[in-house]
């Protein structure tokens, strides 16, 4: 279903709200008529149907917000995870300022070279859902010119550490935004809110409304409810997926302002 991600935002919400709105009404149209000719509309009571659908909707309502918010979690932790990975590049950066010359603009050319990496290489990819490989590469050529970086003085000693120690916390972000790419909604989530919006749709049904216009005018409107819900849960499904996901900017403002050559 990834293909879904590739068609603009709005689009995506006209078809998943569309198609909700219509499978009801459609739905609706074929059950009110059958209904209302037969003698089962005389032993329906609207009020204990409608005791159930409340206990219905209560707890299908519950699924759906509470499934928002984990996905606008996930969501957010992408994010963090690129906004702190992006900090800790321009934090190095600013680190290997602090080298002789002939040790420290090499390895600045080599992170500015790894963090446009990312920007024209890696997001294209992880927006298709995939991992570019050729970053992995980029950054253990870095790893392997900082570790074997001599210093001979007590200050530069101590920059050395704390430039290691922030290529190791970029190492460990990097990884997390890699394990990010994957991350979505298991099957078995999805299949609950897509039953459970079957059940409660199904339930609308049940209440004897002489109006077919107004049955469905109700009917509409809960199946957009239902419809908007699923959209919001589909669009933050997967964080870098889609026109509804985490960007590149912090990576190109890092390129910007803070990855600027010296002259």
């Amino acid at each position: 279903m990834l293909w879904l991600y590739e068609i603009p935002t709005w689009l995506l919400a006209v078809f998943i709200v569309g198609l909700t709105v219509l499978l009801a009404l459609a739905g609706l149209r074929l059950v009110h008529r059958r209904l209302h000719r037969s003698s089962a509309v005389t032993l329906i009571d609207n009020g204990t149907v409608g005791w159930f659908f409340s206990g219905v909707t209560v707890l299908y309502g519950l699924t759906l917000g509470l499934l928002t918010v984990a996905t606008w979690q996930n969501y957010s932790t992408a994010a963090g995870i690129a906004s702190q990975e992006a900090a800790s590049l321009a934090v190095l950066y600013r680190d290997l300022s602090g080298y002789p010359a002939r040790v420290g603009q090499p390895l600045q050319q080599q992170l500015r070279h790894y963090t446009q990496s990312i920007v024209h290489q890696s997001w294209p990819a992880q927006r298709r859902g995939l991992a570019n490989d050729q970053e992995r590469l980029v950054l253990t050529r870095f790893q392997l010119e900082l570790l074997h970086t001599e210093v001979t003085s007590s200050s530069q000693q101590v920059l050395h550490s704390e430039a290691v120690a922030t290529f190791n916390k970029l190492v460990e972000l990097r990884r997390q935004r890699i394990e990010s790419i994957g991350s979505s909604v298991p099957g078995v989530l999805w299949g609950a809110v897509l039953m459970g919006a079957v059940i409660t749709i199904l339930f609308s049904y049940g209440f004897v409304v002489v109006s077919l216009r107004l049955h469905a005018v109700l009917t509409g409107l809960l199946a957009l409810m239902v419809g908007v819900m699923i959209f919001v849960i589909a669009a933050l499904d997967h964080p870098y997926l889609g026109e509804v996901s985490v960007t590149a900017d912090a990576y190109q403002v890092v390129l910007d302002k803070v990855m600027v050559p010296v002259q």
